[in-house]
């Protein structure tokens, strides 16, 4: 433990950022119009600082909404003060906290130790497999006509991997749907459907054996979340893998998970899954069991999304499709350079110290909805 990696002030912002388009889950989520995300700034003894980042999902997702993840930022930052960041990294601390405000922290940890070590969050992780991973692009739920107009739009930017939300209209209307988009698909695109906790069990069946013979990269979460049973049993008819999102919240759940038999695929979001060292847990259970991880996104920015290409450029059990690294892209603004990083639907690492985003503080302010919490010495902040 090192005196000068020990944190001396935490400061939170909470944000709201609109979408560049709004867009349209299922009948459980409706239509989201902004992000709703609260920055977090670590500050050491040495005057280095380390950025994390929140994106409560809501009640029905990960029971989190920006007032309750400011209350248990503000609330924990006191006990922060003090932690040596190596320590909280090299011991895993970040695995005895979980939800979007634990997440904040362990990624600022992880930004702080990798900038004041020179080191890569990819690096600290790990050994990294990759430094590239293409993204996938997601389309609300419409008709087929907007999934083939987004489609075409995206494919001349070099997107191949296609989210279709699904779980709002009829599942007969799903299923022809889905149908539809495929018949017209372009060369080497391929798609995979989310249904957001839309379905029912009979419906969700349905759609399985209807759609059996289609070349699709998987069905998310198509019931709800706790319903292990449904999973199973739309496994067992669906003609490609079954992934859990919503399903997988924390790393006490993966066991029951596999053991249920409920998930091929396991989704991975950094802010939902509490930070970086719980998604790696969750991903290596995963990966030991002989499952693949899909690395997906809240309506981030670029913070989050960082943190998670740091970790998917260390697992070796990624599907073999696009991943959601797009979500600054669907923003009408950011407060990171991280959209800089993708070009033609790839987003590439750039291999410096830390996350390695540039955050504007003016942009922070510009956005921020309460005022700035600072906790500890300001003293130390350049």
């Amino acid at each position: 433990m090192t005196s000068d990696l020990k944190i001396t002030c935490v400061q939170i912002w909470p944000l709201r950022i609109p979408l560049a388009k709004p867009y349209h889950l299922s009948k459980l989520y409706g239509t989201l119009t902004h992000s709703d995300t609260v920055i977090i700034r670590l500050t050491l003894a040495n005057g280095v600082t380390g950025w994390g980042e929140a994106d409560p999902g809501g009640i029905d997702c990960d029971g989190e909404t920006i007032d309750s993840v400011v209350q248990t930022l503000e609330n924990r930052a006191h006990h922060l003060l003090g932690q040596s960041v190596d320590d909280w990294v090299e011991s895993g601390k970040g695995r005895d906290f979980h939800g979007p405000a634990a997440a904040a922290f362990d990624v600022a940890c992880y930004d702080a130790l990798g900038r004041a070590t020179e080191t890569p969050v990819c690096q600290l992780l790990g050994n990294p497999c990759r430094n590239q991973i293409p993204l996938l692009w997601p389309t609300s739920c419409g008709s087929a006509d907007d999934d083939l107009a987004i489609i075409a739009d995206y494919y001349e930017r070099g997107f191949c991997t296609y989210m279709l939300k699904m779980g709002d209209k009829p599942v007969n209307e799903d299923i022809t749907r889905i149908k539809a988009v495929i018949a017209q698909l372009p060369y080497g695109v391929r798609v995979m459907v989310d249904a957001n906790q839309g379905w029912s069990q009979e419906e969700a069946i349905q759609f399985a054996r209807e759609t059996e013979s289609l070349p699709l990269v998987l069905i998310e979460q198509p019931v709800a979340a706790s319903d292990y049973d449904s999973l199973r049993r739309v496994r067992e008819v669906a003609g490609c893998p079954v992934s859990v999102d919503e399903s997988i919240q924390n790393f006490s759940e993966t066991a029951a998970i596999l053991d249920a038999g409920a998930a091929d695929i396991f989704s991975i979001k950094i802010s939902k899954n509490g930070g970086l060292a719980n998604s790696q847990a969750i991903a290596s259970s995963a990966g030991r069991a002989g499952k693949q991880v899909l690395m997906n996104s809240m309506i981030e920015l670029g913070i989050t999304q960082a943190a998670s290409l740091h970790l998917g450029c260390t697992l070796d059990n990624l599907v073999n499709c696009g991943h959601a690294y797009m979500s600054t892209l669907r923003m009408a603004d950011d407060v990171t350079d991280f959209s800089e990083w993708i070009k033609q639907g790839v987003v590439t690492l750039p291999g410096v110290p830390g996350l390695g985003v540039n955050v504007s503080l003016g942009k922070i302010k510009q956005y921020q909805t309460g005022g700035l919490q600072s906790i500890g010495n300001t003293n130390t902040i350049s």
